[in-house]
């Protein structure tokens, strides 16, 4: 029994949940990502104008585990001084999609007046692979249409606002 669920986690394959049914699935993610954005700015737009200056509090949407959103959440960013490119911080595979378990990875912004929802994208090596579940520390570079400004950054999983530093 134990072999069995050993081996089960094992031929899961890499990333999570999300990101490995986005590698598995044929159908095109980008528009559900794309409408997960939309919807985690409105969010945000709405607490904007709820706290009137003060600190944003933003509701995350409630959790479907059999609709669970799609994506990769980041975990913070860095703005170039000039405020145009973000450096998006995530945990994804330890190598680039060259070599086996490896994955290659993307981001995009969805820009909205108040905040910046990060998209980031992953193609893998191979379709389904047996690899570890270890996480490690990847960036991955975003542009922006327009200077960051005072706009926050969401994830785009629950469209929740992450640290953002500038770099120097």
């Amino acid at each position: 029994m134990f072999l069995g669920l050993a081996t089960l986690a094992l031929v899961a394959g890499c990333g999570s949940p999300s990101e490995r049914a986005a590698a598995e699935s044929p159908v095109d993610t980008a528009p559900i990502l794309k409408r997960q954005a939309r919807d985690d700015l409105d969010r945000y737009d709405k607490a904007f104008a709820a706290a009137q200056g003060g600190k944003v509090v933003v509701t995350p949407p409630s959790w479907d585990p059999f609709n669970a959103p799609l994506g990769l959440s980041i975990d913070s960013a860095t703005a170039a001084p000039d405020g145009m490119r973000l450096t998006a911080a995530f945990t994804g595979a330890k190598e680039n999609a060259t070599v086996p378990c490896g994955m290659d990875y993307s981001a995009e912004a969805v820009e909205g007046a108040n905040a910046v929802v990060v998209i980031v994208k992953s193609r893998p090596y191979a379709e389904n692979q047996i690899c570890t579940l270890v996480g490690y520390p990847r960036t991955a570079p975003v542009a922006l249409a327009r200077p960051l400004g005072e706009r926050a950054v969401l994830e785009v999983m629950q469209g929740l606002p992450v640290p953002v530093k500038t770099a120097s």
